[in-house]
């Protein structure tokens, strides 16, 4: 089973980490869970503590295969599932009727994410670059990064290496298959050089029932630049989907 992180107690809150990251860039909103939600932070196979399957190859539908897997192992199919950058595409593809709501924060679109082929032997150089690496995921958080941002880049280099260019390969390659129905919440933080606005409009627009939320001075990680506001966010979506 995936390794993972828990906090807070309620309905369960499973967060979904991006590329080059882990179950710990939640850790903001883990230390102060939203009231009524019983987080769950785990890392995908090949991210953080969780070994890849030999001959694993990186896909959406695989990554989503093994979030539901996960989902029923720790009893929270009936889960608001939040998802991340990489991470919401999983979560769009791991939706399904028993799921409360999505989240999707600064996430790849329904459309995929296009890599240019010239950056690819960029992301395959940050396995020995451990310099270059920081420097892109500052460029992720460009507004704050906590003190453990150091564990955070220490965490993307030991990802399995067919992740460095393989998740990048997976976005490009995957389009969501269809649009789940239950209530779907579109965060971008317009700082984002990575997601642009039209990407979060377009997501946005793929869903039936969505809400749209632009954050101002925020950039593509509000889980690192500010998690007392995505818990203000959480809980505010969790009392819609209660009520």
């Amino acid at each position: 089973m995936l390794r993972y992180l828990e906090a807070g107690s309620g309905t369960p809150v499973v967060l979904v980490h991006g590329n080059f990251a882990c179950k710990e860039w939640w850790r903001g909103l883990l230390e102060d869970p939203p009231k009524g939600a019983r987080l769950l932070a785990p890392d995908l196979p090949g991210f953080g503590e969780s070994p890849a399957p030999e001959g694993f190859t990186p896909s959406i539908p695989a990554y989503a295969q093994a979030l539901r897997d996960f989902l029923q192992a720790v009893g929270a199919e009936e889960a608001i599932l939040v998802g991340h950058s990489l991470g919401g595409a999983v979560v769009m593809e791991a939706a399904d009727k028993r799921t409360k709501g999505l989240v999707l924060l600064n996430s790849a679109p329904p459309s995929g994410l296009l890599t240019p082929e010239a950056y690819y032997p960029v992301l395959e150089s940050y396995r020995q670059d451990r310099k270059a690496l920081e420097a892109a995921l500052q460029a992720m958080a460009p507004t704050s990064r906590p003190p453990w941002f150091p564990e955070l880049v220490d965490c993307a280099q030991k990802m399995h290496p067919a992740h460095f260019q393989g998740n990048a390969r997976a976005l490009a390659l995957w389009r969501a298959g269809r649009a789940y129905g239950g209530p779907v919440l579109v965060l971008y933080g317009a700082l984002d050089p990575l997601i642009s606005r039209e990407m979060a409009e377009a997501t946005a627009a793929f869903f039936p029932k969505t809400k749209l939320q632009v954050l101002e001075g925020v950039g593509h990680s509000l889980n690192l630049e500010n998690p007392g506001l995505l818990k203000a966010i959480l809980e505010g979506f969790l009392k819609e989907v209660a009520g």
